[in-house]
C-alpha cells in the first residue's frame, strides 16, 4: 500500500486531497453556521484604535462571485457565500435574495445569514418568507438574521412567537434575536415570558435582551425581583438584566441597595456597578 501511494502521480494525489477538502467543506459548512449563531459563549469585544487602508475594499468580490458561478460543489458555494456575507456590501442584496430559493438547504441558510449581515431593514421582507420554513435549519438561521435588521415592533412581535416553541434552541435564538429588534413597549411581554421560561440558558438570554431594550420599565421589574427572588436562578438573571441596561438608568436605582442592610442585595448591586465600571474603563 505504501508503495502504491508513493508511486501515485502528483495530479492524482492533488485530486484525492482536493476531493477530501471538498467533502469536509460540504459536510461541515451548515453545521458550523448553525453552531456559530446558537453559540452561548460570550465573544470578546475589541476596541479599534486605528485602521489602515480602505475598509470598504471589495476588490475580491468579483473573484468570489466568479468562483461561485464556476463551482458546483455545495460546500464550496456555502463558504463563498460566507466570504461574500462578511463584506457587508449592500450591492449584493439582490444576489443573496436569489440564493434563497436554491434547492440546497445549506446554500439557503448561508444566503439568509449573509442577508442578515447586511443589517438593513429591507432584508425583512425576504427573510420573513423563510421565518416560517418547515426546515428547522432554515428557520433558525432566519430568526438570527431577522434580529440584525434593526429595532422594529412588528419584527419583535413575530420573533416573540418563537419564545413559546417546544425546542429550546429555537427559544434561545429568538431571545438573542430580540436583543436587536425589541423596544420598551415589548418589555411587559418579555418579562411575562421570562417568568415562565424553564431553560436557564434562555432565561439568561431573555434577561439580557430585556435589560438592553426595556429601559426603566425592565429595570424596575429587575430591582423588585432582586429584592424578592422566588428562586436563586431569578436572582442571577435579574443581575444579568440590570447589567445589560444603560448605566445612567440603572446606577441610581442600585445606589439605595448598596447602602442597604441586606448583605445579599448589597453584594448584587455592587457586582452590577463594578461591571459598569469595567465597561467604561478604556
Amino acid at each position: 500500500m505504501m508503495a502504491m501511494l508513493t508511486g501515485m502521480p502528483a495530479a492524482a494525489e492533488h485530486r484525492v486531497e482536493e476531493s477530501g477538502i471538498l467533502q469536509v467543506m460540504r459536510k461541515q459548512a451548515l453545521p458550523d453556521l448553525i453552531h456559530s449563531i446558537a453559540d452561548k459563549k460570550k465573544i470578546p469585544h475589541l476596541r479599534v484604535l486605528n485602521t489602515e487602508g480602505d475598509v470598504h475594499d471589495f476588490r475580491a468580490e468579483p473573484y468570489l462571485l466568479q468562483a461561485y458561478k464556476e463551482t458546483t460543489e455545495e460546500g464550496v458555494q456555502c463558504k463563498l457565500l460566507e466570504a461574500l456575507g462578511k463584506l457587508h456590501d449592500p450591492a449584493l442584496f439582490g444576489w443573496f435574495v436569489q440564493r434563497l430559493n436554491d434547492p440546497s438547504i445549506g446554500i439557503q441558510c448561508f444566503a439568509i445569514w449573509a442577508l442578515g449581515e447586511l443589517r438593513k431593514s429591507r432584508a425583512i421582507a425576504p427573510l420573513r418568507k423563510k421565518l416560517w420554513s418547515q426546515n428547522r435549519f432554515v428557520q433558525m438561521t432566519a430568526i438570527d438574521a431577522m434580529g440584525k435588521t434593526g429595532q422594529n415592533s412588528e419584527v419583535a412581535s413575530e420573533l416573540c412567537l418563537f419564545l413559546h416553541d417546544d425546542e429550546v434552541q429555537i427559544r434561545f435564538l429568538a431571545a438573542k434575536a430580540l436583543h436587536g429588534t425589541a423596544g420598551i413597549d415589548d418589555a411587559p411581554e418579555l418579562m411575562d415570558t421570562l417568568m415562565q421560561e424553564p431553560s436557564l440558558d434562555v432565561q439568561e438570554a431573555l434577561a439580557e435582551t430585556l435589560g438592553h431594550s426595556g429601559g426603566i420599565v425592565a429595570a424596575g421589574h429587575f430591582i423588585e425581583l432582586l429584592k424578592n427572588p422566588p428562586t436563586p436562578a431569578t436572582e442571577h438573571w435579574a443581575e444579568v438584566g440590570l447589567a445589560a441596561g444603560q448605566p445612567d438608568i440603572i446606577s441610581p436605582l442600585l445606589k439605595p441597595l448598596v447602602e442597604s442592610g441586606d448583605f445579599r442585595l448589597r453584594l448584587s448591586a455592587e457586582r452590577v456597578l463594578k461591571g459598569f465600571d469595567r465597561k467604561m474603563t478604556p
